[in-house]
């Protein structure tokens, strides 16, 4: 070990406990505090009154946070993208002087020259100080200086910022200063993204008072803040800075400065001309007119115009005649140009009767026929007359259950039973019917109709339900039943109207057909779930044996002679699943899609069909039998009761014969359900933006639950 020298400290580091501590082995570039080794590749460092300083061999500037013990300080990694207390400095660069007051450090370069920067940890370390002493003209200047995000100011404390915004105004004073403050606030927690905080010790605590509530916008807090200071006693002075916070908030309050200004308006003009240049000067006029506008106050609308662009011919007539009229009435013309139709048809309203057809008229325009029926819910004569409208509307736009009960409420029943009816409303269908009232034969075809419907729509309990009620026409309600396979309430109805012939005629021949069905189910999805597993097996063997010909479509066997099919780390990875994303191998590794909507709907439907040998049949089989247990899910229930029926008709060896087809059915689908759905690599959305598929369960596994059958059999 080369000769150690004790480090000469600078004066201001004198009351530092570090400073007799500190040695730098000259040979060795060690740089000591105690008996702890601080760096091995020093090349030159200073002594601050918060940091230790240093250069490296590899030409970075590192600053260590002297604070606590010894073994607490926090050597920077050697990364100066993240972090404050570590840069990159010339080739060479040595320390010469430091001066925190100033945030400067100046260092000496290899020609000789003398050069002085500003490291970015010295400036913010100098710039909490000044938060937390509450000095915000210092704190505001250096950020203004050194090209600090000026939301530091309020990130730091929020709590000590928002209780001391008039001594912020005070110390800051210019009105140009507090404008660049109040215009630079966004949502984002600087302290915790871009100055995220490096001193341990600072880092916030239990016990430090909570911050302001989350869930409210921060610009619009601070700006409420401001409003609530300046608008107090500081309106004449700060008149700049309120317009200013009331734009600046999000969305921008123009309607509030707009208010303002035409308050002053009354008292003092200068001050209103002044605040509504500014006003224009920070917003967009055009935007501002209309705000202006909607407040129906054309003195402040002249006002914003003339600082527009707008050729005065543009806008004079139309305040002009604007003035001349009732005010209801411009009110409802402002509404109607700004487009804010509800308004104006409030606004409408109030011009009284004699403006009903106009109100009629501008109510189907713009289809206000809510906020119509609210206005005249007390005046039943209008009040159907505008209901009359709505359910013509609704009725032309197909919202037939909406019409059906509009034309109710008018005791219109004849339209109100088309509307029923058409929406397969049967219940209110024959209620409204039954108000006009049908004839026999009107009455007929409108049940035939809605059986049919409910028929079609698989809502047999209700289609026999209209069969038994409204056309006496038993064998074709318990032929409705049968069809979905409630033979017990089949068999209840023929017994209940002493129909037993009907039970060989009608029952037993819809057991016949619904244990056929229901065979030719189960026994297509078991020879269906025996193919498909055998292929799936096939696929993954595949796999497992060559992955690169598996998703690349390679054979070795036709490959060239001196083409490599050796998967290696750099190829596998981008070039496996390009068949699966249409991207070359550097679109793939970067990310990149640049499939159009097309191709991607091209996929779709390549991955909807599944075609054997493509790189989609894998999932497509696992897909398909997934599928396959959801609807034997669905036949369960029908099942149970179709046994049920065989037994109680005396067809048990039918039922014995189902019931183990269905158990054993279910009890493959059990077995192979592990094997099928937690294996194999498959496509999510997320793989086809990058190019990678991830192998491992991609499928959650269904459960199969064994078949509760007739426990006789």
């Amino acid at each position: 070990m080369k000769e150690t020298y004790l480090c000469i400290i600078h004066k201001a580091a004198r009351k530092l406990k570090y400073a007799d501590f500190l040695l730098f082995v000259l040979g060795l570039r060690w740089l000591l505090l105690g008996t702890r080794q601080i760096v091995s590749n020093c090349t030159s460092f200073a002594v601050a009154s918060a940091h230790l300083i240093f250069t490296t061999t590899q030409y970075l500037l590192k600053f260590v946070h002297l604070h606590g013990d010894i073994k607490d300080l926090e050597v920077p990694s050697d990364d100066p993208t993240g972090d404050e207390r570590c840069r990159n400095v010339e080739r060479g660069s040595r320390l010469v002087q430091v001066m925190p007051t100033n945030f400067s450090l100046t260092l000496q370069m290899p020609r000789g020259n003398l050069e002085t920067i500003f490291p970015r940890a010295l400036v913010l370390a100098g710039v909490r100080r000044s938060i937390e002493v509450k000095n915000y003209r210092r704190a505001f200047l250096a950020c203004r200086n050194h090209r600090v995000d000026l939301n530091i100011l309020h990130d730091h404390d929020p709590v000590q910022f928002l209780e001391s915004i008039e001594l912020f105004i005070d110390q800051v004073k210019k009105i140009e200063h507090i404008d660049l403050f109040l215009s630079q606030i966004r949502e984002e927690d600087v302290s915790k993204t871009m100055y995220r905080e490096t001193l341990q010790s600072a880092q916030p605590t239990d016990s430090q008072p909570s911050a302001p509530d989350a869930s409210k916008s921060k610009v619009n807090r601070i700006c409420d803040a401001f409003l609530a200071v300046l608008l107090k006693n500081r309106l004449s002075k700060n008149l700049q800075n309120v317009i200013t916070a009331y734009v600046c908030k999000s969305p921008p309050d123009h309607d509030a400065a707009l208010l303002l200004i035409g308050r002053l308006r009354e008292e003092n003009l200068e001050l209103a001309e002044q605040a509504i240049t500014h006003v224009c000067f920070l917003s967009d006029v055009n935007k501002l007119y209309d705000n202006a506008l909607g407040l129906y106050n054309l003195d402040l609308t002249l006002m914003v115009a003339q600082q527009s662009q707008k050729d005065p011919r543009e806008y004079l007539p139309f305040l002009q005649n604007l003035q001349e009229m009732e005010n209801a009435r411009r009110m409802f013309t402002v509404d109607n140009h700004l487009g804010r139709f509800t308004k104006a048809c409030t606004h409408l309203y109030e011009l009284g009767d004699d403006v009903f057809t106009e109100m009629m008229n501008y109510v189907v325009k713009h289809e206000l026929y809510s906020t119509a029926l609210n206005l005249y819910k007390y005046n039943q004569e209008k009040l159907k007359l505008i209901m009359g409208l709505y359910a013509t509307y609704l009725e032309g736009v197909s919202r037939y259950p909406d019409a059906g009960l509009a034309y109710e409420f008018l005791e219109n029943y004849s339209q109100a039973t088309e509307c029923y009816r058409n929406a397969g409303m049967w219940q209110e269908a024959f209620f409204a019917a039954s108000q006009i009232p049908f004839s026999a034969e009107e009455l007929d075809i409108l049940s035939s109709e809605l059986a049919e419907t409910l028929y079609e729509a698989k809502d047999y309990l209700e289609a026999a339900t209209i069969h038994l009620d409204y056309r006496d026409d038993i064998a074709e309600a318990a032929r409705v039943l049968c069809k979905g396979c409630y033979f017990g309430e089949a068999m209840r109805v023929v017994g209940k109207q002493g129909k037993t012939e009907l039970l060989e005629s009608v029952i037993d021949p819809g057991l016949a057909e619904g244990f056929a069905q229901t065979s030719e189910l189960i026994a297509d999805c078991k020879g269906q779930l025996t193919a498909q597993v055998t292929r799936l097996r096939e696929l993954r063997t595949k796999k497992e044996e060559n992955p690169l010909a598996y998703f690349d479509g390679v054979n070795e066997e036709d490959a060239p002679d001196n083409v490599s099919l050796a998967p290696t780390n750099a190829s596998t990875s981008g070039s496996l699943f390009t068949r699966y994303t249409g991207k070359t191998g550097a679109t793939a590794a970067t990310g990149a899609s640049r499939r159009t909507s097309k191709n991607r709907r091209r996929e779709d439907r390549k991955r909807a069909r599944g075609k054997k040998g493509s790189v989609y049949e894998e999932e497509y089989l696992v897909n398909s039998i997934g599928r396959m247990i959801e609807r034997l899910d669905t036949i369960r229930a029908e099942t149970k009761r179709l046994l049920q029926g065989l037994v109680r008709r005396r067809m048990r060896e039918r039922a014995v014969a189902l019931q183990t087809q269905m158990e054993e059915m279910l009890e493959q689908l059990s077995e192979c359900a592990k094997e099928v759905f937690e294996e194999g690599t498959f496509m999510t959305e997320e793989d086809e933006e990058t190019g990678e598929a991830v192998p491992g369960p991609k499928k959650t596994t269904p459960v199969v639950k064994p078949f509760d059958g007739v426990g006789m059999l």
